[in-house]
Parts: structure tokens; C-alpha cells; sequence
């Protein structure tokens, strides 16, 4: 009798076990969406900074063709080396943020790949050992 019990607290713990193991995966799956569309969308922010740095270099040089050293385009010239510095600064934070979060994915992609290879190990309740000793409880 205390054997069957013991058995039942068991199994419930190995299903609780099993339980937690799904939703942790489900999680993990979650999370490894969720950043996939994080580098997604930093991907296109640093497209979109990139292409209007170049816009904006492409204005600097026409404008410093154009003037010649005037003094008004002089400070447009401040202006625009200002705007590409804050831009190239607003860069180098996305970049960062893109980085950290590409070393988060790998890190959860690797607690995915443990946790798959964890739930293909065999069970040691369906070894031949394990249902000889049950048998033999049995009689």
C-alpha cells in the first residue's frame, strides 16, 4: 500500500515535472520570437539611419560645392555635421542593443537545444530493469 502511494506522489511528480518542461519550452519559443522581431525591426532602424546619413552627406558635399566657405552655409554646415553626429551616435546605441541582443538569443537558442536534448533522453521507467523490479513488486 505505501509502495502504490509512493508510486502515485511519483508519478504526479514526474508529471508536474513534465508540465513545467513544456511551458518552459513554450516560453523559450516565445522569447526566441520575440527577439527575432527585435533584430528585425533594429535591422531596419539602422537600414533607414544608414541610408539617411548618406542623404545627409550627399547634402553636405552639394552644399559645400555650392558656397564655396560663405558664412551662412558655414553654420548649415555645423548644423548637418551635428545631426550626423547625433545620428551616427543614435547608430552606434542600436548597434549595441542589436548586439546584446543577438548573444540573448544564442544564449536562449542553446537552453532550447539542452532542453529538447533533455526530453529525448529515454525514460528509466520503460527500461527493462525498471519493469522487471515492478513486476516482481507486484507479486
Amino acid at each position: 500500500m505505501a509502495n502504490l502511494g509512493e508510486k502515485n506522489i511519483m508519478e504526479q511528480q514526474v508529471e508536474d515535472l513534465r508540465d513545467r518542461m513544456r511551458l518552459l519550452q513554450q516560453d523559450r519559443r516565445a522569447n526566441l520570437e520575440n527577439l527575432e522581431a527585435n533584430k528585425a525591426c533594429n535591422a531596419e532602424e539602422v537600414r533607414v539611419l544608414r541610408d539617411e546619413n548618406k542623404e545627409l552627406r550627399a547634402r553636405l558635399n552639394s552644399l559645400q560645392k555650392k558656397s564655396g566657405g560663405a558664412r551662412g552655409e558655414v553654420q548649415v554646415l555645423a548644423n548637418l555635421q551635428r545631426e550626423m553626429l547625433s545620428m551616427r551616435a543614435e547608430h552606434d546605441n542600436l548597434k549595441v542593443v542589436s548586439t546584446k541582443n543577438k548573444s540573448q538569443l544564442e544564449k536562449l537558442k542553446d537552453d532550447y537545444r539542452i532542453c529538447e536534448l533533455e526530453a529525448k533522453r529515454p525514460s528509466q521507467e520503460d527500461s527493462p530493469l525498471a519493469r522487471r523490479i515492478r513486476t516482481l513488486e507486484n507479486r
